[in-house]
């Protein structure tokens, strides 16, 4: 075997060693196993970091520390295994860097991307793939701070471009509790526009009731409803100004909205109504409502109130 010349290995033997701040991959096992890999290839240890240099068009001294416990970057593993016909596997054994190759490695958090919502699995990590495996692998995981994150190839590069990937051995949705149905009162005087929003409530899972003034729903008991729809706007040109501070006395982390249609014609005040938004903590809606918009304001509301919900 005739050894590519890249400087004298020599020269370099009293050079320092530090770890490599470039590189991504840890290299602990790596070195020895390639080291042992290259002398049974012939490539005598004083001419294995001329060799490594060479290969991975790198200096001779950060071959060196490569092979002395440096960090490796992965296609420079890759590019060595590749040349001299080596399984990638076995000189990636470390835990770290192969996620655990074994059938025993053990199940690990992790969230998997299904129509574009990440859900909490348990994941079972592969070998590591190779750049060239990578677009024709269906699902692969990437890791992500403290947990992995899978997906097709496509999605993992849009929220996570950098990083090796590994393919997915086994993997676990985790089941999360049902919601309770999301209980909803709407206040309306326009009743027919209460009922049509109740009905779009219920199709969805939900459960409401409608409501056609003030005193019909404070004649009812106001913990069985999670979140509060009121028209801003109710008989006789009132506001409902009363109505939301008596509701947020009585259920100080229930969501509210407010609707209104009225503020282009000047019956409802956007002072008094941004007042509101303000002092009580409510939200609002302009007329016509999108129901699917509403629903998911009011989720995300129970959500960071721990509040039930649908």
């Amino acid at each position: 075997m005739s050894l590519p010349a890249h400087g004298d290995d020599e020269s370099a033997a009293d050079a320092p060693f530090d770890e490599e701040d470039s590189a991504s991959l840890p290299a602990s096992g790596i070195a020895a196993r390639l080291r042992q890999a290259l002398q049974i290839q012939g490539v005598p240890p004083r001419q294995q970091a001329a060799w490594v240099a060479r290969l991975c068009d790198i200096s001779v001294s950060q071959a060196r520390r490569k092979l002395q416990g440096a960090g490796w970057l992965f296609d420079e593993v890759l590019t060595l295994a590749q040349h001299h016909g080596l399984s990638l596997d076995d000189l990636a054994q470390d835990q770290h860097l192969t996620g655990g190759t074994s059938p025993a490695a053990p199940l690990e958090k992790g969230h998997v991307l299904l129509e574009g919502a990440a859900t909490a699995c348990q994941v079972q990590i592969g070998h590591l793939l190779a750049p060239r495996d990578q677009a024709h692998t269906a699902l692969q995981a990437v890791r992500d701070g403290d947990h992995w994150l899978i997906g097709a190839p496509t999605a993992l590069r849009r929220l996570h471009p950098q990083g090796p990937r590994y393919a997915v051995q086994r993997l676990m949705l985790t089941p999360t509790p049902p919601r309770a149905p999301l209980r909803v009162a709407v206040v309306d005087d326009d009743v027919m526009a209460a009922e049509s929003l109740c009905d779009w409530f219920d199709d969805a899972g939900g459960q409401a009731q409608a409501f056609g003034s003030a005193d019909a729903l404070l004649g009812t008991g106001l913990q069985q409803f999670d979140a509060f729809v009121v028209d801003f706007i109710l008989g006789a040109g009132q506001s409902s100004e009363a109505l939301i501070r008596h509701l947020r006395s009585q259920r100080p982390q229930a969501p509210i909205v407010l609707l209104t249609g009225r503020l282009r014609d000047g019956t409802a005040s956007e002072d008094s109504l941004t007042n509101l938004m303000r002092a009580l903590k409510v939200m609002f809606f302009e007329k016509p409502v999108r129901p699917a918009v509403l629903t998911a304001a009011l989720l995300n509301s129970l959500d960071r109130t721990g509040g039930g919900g649908a």
